[in-house]
């Protein structure tokens, strides 16, 4: 297999990774997108609705108790 066609189907493989995740994402709820931000450690955005809010709030929460438990 030359090394073109290797690179070629690496980039088809991560484009389709990054298409299904994209997939995945608007699939989510309000909440499911509010928790993945908090537990990732993004910023909550404020302009969301409350049901993102609420999600961010238990995702960020269960992650400081996570984090708190590994370190302390």
């Amino acid at each position: 297999m030359s090394r073109d066609y290797q690179e070629q189907a690496q980039l088809e493989t991560l484009a389709d990774k990054q298409y299904n995740l994209q997939e995945y994402w608007q699939e989510l709820t309000d909440y499911e997108r509010g928790e993945y931000d908090g537990l990732s450690g993004f910023n909550c955005d404020p302009s969301e609705s409350e049901e993102y809010q609420r999600g961010f709030a238990d995702g960020y929460e269960y992650a400081q108790i996570i984090g708190a438990s590994i370190n302390g």
